[in-house]
């Protein structure tokens, strides 16, 4: 088409018409690819700068036929003087932005003449370049190879333990009751107003008696949900975890012990507050007539523990049960009836200590506990695991029942209740035809005191009245 241009039958202005139109044409050819994956103003931008080089190279070729008639082309090369349009894509580039933009384009006669594009001296693309540095391309990023990192190690900035994948799949758009969540950021207030009372003072007793009495309540909440336990935030920092973490001595130690076993509980996904979740109870009838009432757990309940550990086992000192299967079934103690629970060449993990008629001298951090008889010289498999306990220096759970002499001051209400980690230190044979040991055990070090009395008691007021609603659904009576 350039060619026709040049050809005899059109004017001077028509020749450099067609020129230029078949100049653009070639250059949106050129970078159509290009422009299609780019935005708006790249693209406008881009074609503005393209469109302006292939017209002066155009041009630049076609000088000599240009040269004859140089006024006609001054005129006429406005047209190949492209500004950017401000209401081609209105809103997308910033007024500034369009204003400088247009500046470094030349817009008057002048302004063609200091490109000097039909000067005897032929303009380059080049020199163009270097006096408007705003037409020169942008880059694009160099692409390579990844580096390869030796190590890669997560930063941890919780100051509390890690949320449950159940709490962090919870829908907080699910529907729940208003006033329910208040009674869970009651809690959380309860939590600030005592930050918030002045130390040693009677305002700070109230405030901690109402703290304390709303954790005890807090364990049976029946309306506990998810989305509720989120909403509140109890599990989050500035929730429960100001209790048992707070550095201002501000919260008893049983406050603190209360916060801290309702905290991973709930962060368990633990909600049931039944004290026999995960039991099932029955009434049985003999041929006699006879009722028998049995317990066992049942099958697929997932929230049990092993009680095959040495050690605490993520229990907290003064957990409470109301029968032994319960604390089977929380990996205190692993037997329904036997007070000696363990594994051969590992020792005993727990003890209870209850009425055998054995001759158990219970002083609270000392203790003298007695196995259990042998129908020979030789000792029972209880009393070889106390003995490997002793060799092996593991620590042995102790839980007391309320099947103790009444006159123990240790003795729990009712149930059975944990009491914290002892060692034994040594034995005695008291009888050797019936093989009848007594192991000294003495309390560790370290741990919170022994909750049989005061504010601090277990079982609380909270966990007996539950108690016994239990007892009179089954028949047994108070």
């Amino acid at each position: 088409m350039t060619g026709n241009a040049c050809g005899p039958g059109f004017s001077f202005s028509e020749k450099l018409r067609i020129a230029t139109e078949a100049a653009v044409q070639e250059a949106w050819h050129c970078i159509g690819s290009d422009l299609a994956a780019a935005k708006p103003v790249a693209q406008a931008q881009d074609w503005q700068r393209v469109t302006t080089f292939k017209a002066l190279e155009t041009h630049d070729s076609n000088r000599k036929l240009l040269k004859s008639d140089s006024s006609e082309a001054s005129k006429s090369f406005d047209v190949l003087t492209i500004k950017p349009s401000t209401s081609t894509y209105p809103g997308l580039v910033s007024a500034r932005k369009r204003r400088s933009t247009q500046d470094s384009f030349p817009s008057s006669r002048a302004g063609v003449e200091a490109c000097n594009p039909i000067s005897e001296t032929a303009i380059t693309k080049d020199d163009c370049m270097s006096k408007h540095p705003r037409l020169v391309p942008r880059k694009r990023g160099i692409g390579g190879p990844r580096p390869v990192y030796q190590a890669i190690v997560n930063i941890e900035t919780r100051t509390t333990q890690h949320s449950s994948k159940w709490y962090e799949d919870i829908d907080p758009r699910q529907k729940f009751v208003r006033k329910d969540l208040e009674s869970l950021k009651n809690l959380c207030r309860l939590i600030q107003g005592c930050l918030n009372t002045p130390g040693n003072s009677a305002q700070l007793d109230v405030a901690l008696a109402k703290l304390r009495k709303r954790l005890h309540q807090a364990e049976f909440f029946d309306f506990l949900s998810g989305v509720l336990i989120k909403k509140s935030r109890l599990l989050e920092d500035g929730g429960l975890s100001v209790v048992f973490l707070e550095k201002r001595n501000t919260f008893p130690w049983d406050i603190m012990s209360d916060s801290w076993s309702l905290y991973r509980r709930w962060l368990s996904g633990q909600l049931d507050p039944h004290l026999l979740v995960g039991i099932e109870s029955k009434n049985k009838t003999t041929a006699s007539g006879k009722s028998v009432k049995s317990r066992n757990l049942e099958r697929g309940y997932q929230g049990g523990r092993s009680a095959n550990c040495v050690g605490e086992n993520e229990l907290v000192n003064g957990q409470w049960w109301p029968l032994q299967i319960c604390a089977l079934r929380d990996g205190a103690h692993g037997e329904m009836e036997a007070g000696i629970h363990g594994q051969a060449g590992k020792g005993a993990y727990s003890i209870v200590m209850s009425s055998g008629g054995y001759s158990d001298v219970d002083n609270g951090e000392n203790i003298t506990y007695c196995g259990t008889a042998s129908g020979n010289i030789s000792p029972t498999a209880g009393t070889n695991l106390l003995k490997e306990s002793r060799d092996l220096h593991t620590p042995i759970r102790v839980l007391r029942s309320f099947a103790l002499p009444a006159s123990n001051q240790y003795r729990p209400a009712k149930g059975l209740r944990y009491d914290g980690l002892y060692n034994v230190v040594s034995f005695t044979i008291l009888d050797e035809e019936s093989a009848m040991h007594a192991f000294k055990l003495t309390r560790r070090e370290g741990q919170d005191p022994i909750r049989y009395q005061g504010v601090e008691r277990r079982p609380t007021d909270e966990q007996l009245a539950e108690y016994a609603k239990i007892r009179q659904l089954s028949g047994l009576g108070i």
